[in-house]
This record gives structure tokens, C-alpha cells and sequence, in this order.
């Protein structure tokens, strides 16, 4: 298994084409007289994850695959995300569903799809996470604190020291 997203599993072999993390970091733009605006680090975007998928008839019903994954996310909640190795990424929700026909037989039935699935990352303990969630969150917490790894992210940058103008940490402002 490479992944699972709540009850269902993606199969390494069988499934799996490839996976695309992507993770932001927000700023906001403080312009000044002057000068060159400055910046200043407000937050981590949410994490998006999509997942290449390919369904075929030699393995498995491609339409029942999909049908799953249409279901999945028609229920606007959010899914526990783990991968093959039990590491959990998060809570993450269906953002899209993207599907081609690569094959089918002289009944139209399909044969071959691939498949995309889009995840955003739901920033909350909420669908199915709840207490396990939360959980799972101070496990992975204490884990990279160890160094033995985790994916908890590290929390915003100490608090602007009482003297500064503007109360904006030198700290966190990105100069060019």
C-alpha cells in the first residue's frame, strides 16, 4: 500500500503513478517611504497534496475506483491522511477529482483511467480526526522534537521584542 486517505487505499504496484507535494508560506507586504517594501512572515499555507492514479480492469473495476473517490469527496470531509510507511500527513479534504478515459471496450465499459486527485490539507481536527487527530498531531510533535522525524510543522517566531517600532520582529522580515 502506498497511501491510504480515510477508508481508502492506494496499492503501490497497482494504482500509484506518482504523488506532488506542495507546501507555501504566506507574508505580507509592508510598503515603506523610501525604500524597498519589506516582509514579513504571517503563517504556513495549507498543504496540497495530488496524486496520480491509474485504474485498470487487469487489477480492479476502475469505475467502482472512481465511483469511491467521488463518494470520498462528495462528503466535504475531511479524511485522515497516511502514507504506506504509517506516517501521518494531516487531515486533508478532496479538492478535485480529475479523470481520462484511456480505454474502454466495444460496450463503452471502461478499461484503463487515470486519475488526479487534488487534496488540500483541512487545517483543522475536524471530519473524521476529532481526538485521534489531535492525537496523532502531539505524537508527531514530540517525534521531531526527539529528531526521530514527524511532519509537525515548528510554531511562529517569537513575539517582537516591546521596543521595536511596529511591533514587527526584526526577526521576521525578509530584507533584499
Amino acid at each position: 500500500m502506498f497511501a491510504m486517505l480515510g477508508p481508502i487505499s492506494f496499492r503501490l504496484i497497482t494504482y500509484f503513478e506518482g504523488v506532488t507535494n506542495k507546501r507555501g508560506y504566506d507574508y505580507a507586504r509592508h510598503d515603506v517611504i523610501e525604500g524597498k517594501p519589506r516582509l514579513q512572515w504571517i503563517g504556513d499555507d495549507l498543504e496540497e497534496v495530488d496524486i496520480d492514479l491509474m485504474f485498470h480492469v487487469s487489477y480492479c473495476n476502475p469505475e467502482a475506483e472512481l465511483a469511491k473517490l467521488k463518494v470520498a469527496g462528495s462528503m466535504h470531509t475531511a479524511l485522515p491522511f497516511i502514507y504506506g510507511s504509517g506516517q501521518y500527513v494531516g487531515m486533508f479534504v478532496i479538492k478535485s477529482i480529475r479523470s481520462t478515459a484511456r480505454q474502454t471496450n466495444s460496450r463503452g465499459a471502461l478499461v484503463a483511467v487515470t486519475a488526479r486527485v487534488s487534496l488540500v490539507e483541512h487545517g483543522g481536527f475536524g471530519g473524521l480526526g476529532g481526538l485521534l487527530g489531535a492525537v496523532i498531531s502531539v505524537v508527531n510533535n514530540v517525534a521531531r522534537a526527539s529528531g526521530a522525524g514527524g511532519n509537525a510543522r515548528s510554531g511562529p517566531p517569537p513575539a517582537a521584542p516591546s521596543g521595536d517600532p511596529g511591533g514587527v520582529s526584526s526577526g521576521s522580515i525578509v530584507r533584499q
